[in-house]
């Protein structure tokens, strides 16, 4: 796991999110058709200590359906609950679907790194 070293900012509403001990990084890639699918992606999310901060990249996804954006909108609510640090690096097919869902005030949207992906 990796070790966060910058501090969090106060979430919504005041209260402040779990300091993080380490960064899951969940990773989906392709298209996205399907509930099952995406809840394949999050489900690590759900056995992780809260104090684990997460990333669900989705750049290498190149379509997404309403019925997938569920479990990751379900996902976003737990975190925000729990005050877990969650983002979302999203493809720019993705980061459409979000957008015109109005779900990128519910999702942390992040745009990938230019050129390779280090991992």
């Amino acid at each position: 796991m990796s070790t966060v070293a910058d501090p969090h900012e106060p979430a919504p509403g005041g209260s402040r999110p779990v300091p993080a001990t380490g960064v899951l990084i969940l990773r989906g890639a392709g298209d996205l058709t399907d509930t099952h699918a995406a809840e394949k992606i999050v489900a690590p999310a759900y056995t992780a200590d809260p104090a684990t901060a997460l990333v669900v990249n989705l750049a290498a996804v190149t379509y997404l359906t309403m019925e997938a954006v569920v479990p990751f909108v379900e996902l976003a609510r737990r975190c925000a609950a729990g005050g877990t640090s969650l983002r979302v690096v999203a493809s720019e097919p993705v980061r459409r679907k979000l957008t015109s869902l109005g779900l990128h005030a519910t999702l942390e949207l992040e745009t990938p790194p230019a050129g390779p992906d280090p991992s």
